[in-house]
C-alpha cells in the first residue's frame, strides 16, 4: 500500500506518513512528520509562537485499527520556550490526547458507557489504568462543557443513592422532561441540595414549576428556602411505602401475639411467606380466600387491611386537590381512632405531610424516573465491583444516565 493512500486513511490534519518502521502480525508502525511547517502551538498557554525551536523529540500515539491491526503513529514534536512562563513547553496537536489520537480516545470513552473499563481494556488491548486515565479525562473536558453551567429544569425530582457502605451517598438531580440526571455531589440532606440551587442560580431556581422528592426534611427545607414558589410533591410510590411498612409492623404483632397464644391457625395466616398477601393490590382467587380466613381470625388485621385500601382509594379516585383533601381528613380521623398504633403514627406523619401529599393532585410527577435511574447506578457500581474515586462515580452516572452519554449528545445539543 502506497504511503499517500495511508495518509489518506489517517486523514490527520497537516499530518503525512513519511515512512512504514515496522509491519508485524498484529500491529502497524508509520513514522509521520508535518504536510507543510508551521510555526508550533504552545500546550501550556494555546498561542502559536514564533519563537526558535528549543529541540525536537517525537512520541509514539495509537490511532484506531486499520484492517484489524493496531496502529502506532510515531509523531515529532517540538519543543519551545514558553514566553508567557519562560518554560520549556512541548508543542500542541488538536488531534492527540496523551498518546493516543484523539479519535481512539472517543472509542474509549464510548466502549465505557456500555462496558465495564476491565472489558474496554481487553477488546483495545489496553490495561484498566491507561482505560480509566483515558475516560476519566474526556469525561471531565466534557463535564465543562455541558454541564456548566447547571441546565435549568422546569420540573426535577431529588433523590440519593448509596455509593459505599456505611452510609455514603450521593444526590442525584434528575431533569423529568429530559428523564436525565443533570447534577449530582456526593452526600445528601440539605447541605448538598442547597449547592445545586447555588449552582443553578436563584433566577432559574425561581422558574422551577415543581419538584418531586422522598419528603426528607433535608431536601424540603432546602428547597423552601431556595425556591419558596416551587411546588413540592412528595412521590406517591413513598407514601405507599410507608403503608405498607405501618401495615407489615401490623402483621409482625398480630403474628407474635398468635405464636405466643399457640393460635396456629392464625399463624399459619401471617407468616412471613404469606406477608406479601395482605399488601398487594390485586389478588388471586386463592388468595382473596386466605384474605377472608384472616378477616375471619384476626379483627386487627382486617380492620389494618381496610385502611390501607381507604387511602389507596383516594389516589385511585380523587380527581382535584380539593377532592383528596376531604379524602386524607377523613382517612387520618380514621386512623387515629382505630387503637391500631403503627396507622396512629402514620396519620401523625401524613397530617405534618398532608400538604406535599396533597400537592400530587395539583402537579401529578412522581419520582419514579429517579428510581430507575438508581436501579441503573446500582448496576453500574455492581459492574466495576464499586468505586474508590467518587468524583469519577459521579462523572460515569453522568455517562450512563447523563448529558454525557455518547447516545444522548446529539439528541440534547
Amino acid at each position: 500500500m502506497q504511503l499517500k493512500t495511508i495518509t489518506e486513511l489517517l486523514n490527520l490534519q497537516n499530518i503525512q506518513v513519511e515512512s512504514m518502521l515496522e509491519q508485524t502480525d498484529n500491529s502497524l508502525h508509520f513514522y509521520v512528520d508535518l504536510v507543510e511547517p508551521v510555526a508550533p502551538v504552545c500546550s501550556a498557554c494555546g498561542i502559536v509562537h514564533h519563537s526558535a525551536i528549543h529541540s525536537v523529540g517525537w512520541i509514539r500515539a495509537e490511532d484506531l485499527p486499520l484492517s484489524g491491526k493496531r496502529v502506532f503513529l510515531y509523531v515529532p514534536k517540538r519543543k519551545i520556550r514558553c514566553p508567557r512562563d519562560g518554560k520549556i513547553r512541548v508543542e500542541y496537536f488538536s488531534w492527540l490526547r496523551c498518546r493516543f489520537t484523539a479519535r481512539f480516545a472517543e472509542q474509549v470513552y464510548r466502549l465505557t458507557s456500555i462496558a465495564t473499563n476491565a472489558e474496554a481494556g481487553w477488546y483495545l488491548n489496553l490495561d484498566d489504568e491507561t482505560v480509566y486515565r483515558i475516560d476519566r479525562g474526556i469525561l471531565e473536558e466534557l463535564s465543562r462543557e455541558k454541564l456548566f453551567p447547571v441546565p435549568a429544569p422546569s420540573a426535577m425530582s431529588v433523590d440519593e443513592v448509596a455509593w459505599q457502605k456505611w452510609h455514603k451517598y450521593v444526590t442525584n438531580v434528575v431533569d423529568l422532561d429530559k428523564r436525565l440526571v443533570i447534577w449530582n455531589q456526593n452526600g445528601r440532606g440539605k447541605g448538598v441540595l442547597d449547592q445545586f440551587f447555588k449552582a443553578l442560580g436563584a433566577d432559574n431556581s425561581s422558574k422551577i414549576a415543581a419538584v418531586a422528592c422522598d419528603g426528607a426534611r433535608g431536601f424540603l427545607s432546602s428547597i423552601r428556602q431556595h425556591a419558596a414558589n416551587t411546588l413540592v410533591v412528595l412521590d406517591h410510590f413513598h407514601v405507599k411505602s410507608y403503608l405498607n411498612e405501618a401495615m407489615d409492623r401490623v402483621r409482625k404483632e398480630q403474628l407474635a401475639k398468635a405464636r405466643k397464644e399457640e393460635n396456629s391457625a392464625l399463624a399459619n395466616l401471617l407468616h412471613c411467606r404469606k406477608k406479601f398477601i395482605p399488601l398487594q393490590g390485586h389478588s388471586s382467587r386463592k388468595q382473596r380466600d386466605l384474605l377472608d380466613r384472616l378477616a375471619d381470625l384476626n379483627n386487627t388485621v382486617y380492620r389494618a387491611m381496610l385502611l390501607k385500601e381507604q387511602f389507596l382509594e383516594i389516589y385511585r379516585c380523587a380527581t382535584s386537590r380539593k377532592h383528596a383533601r376531604a379524602g386524607l381528613r377523613q382517612w387520618i380521623a380514621a386512623a387515629l381512632r382505630s387503637g391500631i398504633a403503627p396507622f396512629q403514627e402514620l396519620a401523625k406523619k401524613f397530617f405534618r405531610k398532608r400538604h406535599v401529599i396533597l400537592n400530587y393532585f395539583q402537579e401529578r410527577i412522581t419520582s419514579a424516573i429517579s428510581e430507575g435511574i438508581n436501579n441503573k447506578i446500582k448496576r453500574l457500581k455492581r459492574m466495576a465491583y464499586g468505586y474508590k474515586d467518587v468524583t469519577y462515580f459521579l462523572l460515569k452516572i453522568h455517562q450512563h444516565c447523563g448529558l454525557l452519554n455518547p447516545r444522548l449528545q446529539l439528541k440534547y445539543e
